[in-house]
């Protein structure tokens, strides 16, 4: 077996899996998270010439902690700018894992697009693998 099928099964696992990860923690957080206001503290530029800003997330809990955090999704362009305030929604049991409220960093647009990839890039692959074991 040629080892592109190989690499093209792996990257497509990996994608699916990403995609499904940002999707259940989004998930989580809709169902689950509280929702209270925030500021952006600034963003951190991420993949050289065709990267992204992840927000840092600036909240105080219900509790009264102050937390701050980096948002796990990044986008280009930043929907938001350093010194915005926004709503920020966050997992009670670990407030770290937070992410800004809303359709731009809910997570489902990024979840969909990794997942889609992902699993074009895996069937053909395994479509390619099949093929060249028989």
């Amino acid at each position: 077996m040629s080892t592109v099928p190989l690499f093209g099964i792996v990257f497509g696992a990996v994608f699916t899996g990403i995609g499904i990860r940002v999707l259940t923690v989004g998930q989580r957080l809709r169902r689950h998270g509280t929702r209270v206001p925030g500021i952006v503290a600034g963003l951190r530029w991420s993949g050289g010439d065709d990267g992204v800003y992840y927000p840092t997330l600036r909240f105080q809990t219900v509790q009264g902690s102050m937390v701050e955090t980096e948002s796990d999704l990044g986008s280009n362009p930043s929907p938001v700018r350093p010194g915005q305030q926004v709503t920020v929604v966050y997992d009670p049991e670990r407030p770290q894992r937070a992410r800004l409220d809303g359709a731009n960093g809910g997570g489902v647009l990024h979840g969909v697009l990794f997942l889609i990839f992902g699993a074009v890039v895996l069937v053909v692959s395994l479509i390619f693998a099949v093929g060249s074991w028989l």
